[in-house]
């Protein structure tokens, strides 16, 4: 449950100005301030069917748009490659011994180090 809830929470970022309206608060406040079907129901004055059928219909939209256009996957794949690069670089610069460096060298690798990890 929890994972499909971070999934939708994710979604929402992504795709949820493409929303309805209520499909968009609906989905909000379930997903994103953890509000039951009742709270929600009474805040948006509809019934608590109208509630559960915005947020199927959310959940359809979202996960149409998400295989449309993959912006979630994409940007977890990025990050995932990013983290593979960084410890490359990280392994690299580690078995660089500075001590055997020139102290101009041994400067330009740490600024590299710099740009390169943050």
């Amino acid at each position: 449950m929890n994972e499909k809830f971070f999934r939708m929470n994710s979604l929402l970022d992504f795709y949820g100005s493409l929303l309805s309206e209520k499909q968009n608060k609906a989905a909000y406040m379930y997903y994103v301030y953890d509000c039951t079907i009742n709270e929600i129901s009474g805040e948006l004055n509809i019934s608590k069917q109208a509630v559960f059928d915005n947020l199927k219909r959310a959940e359809n939209n979202l996960e149409d748009y998400e295989s449309k256009l993959s912006l979630l996957k994409n940007t977890q794949k990025d990050l995932e490659q990013k983290e593979i690069k960084n410890k490359n670089l990280e392994a690299i610069f580690k078995s660089i011994d500075e001590k055997f460096l020139e102290a101009d060298l041994a400067e330009k690798i740490n600024e590299l180090k710099k740009i390169l990890l943050d």
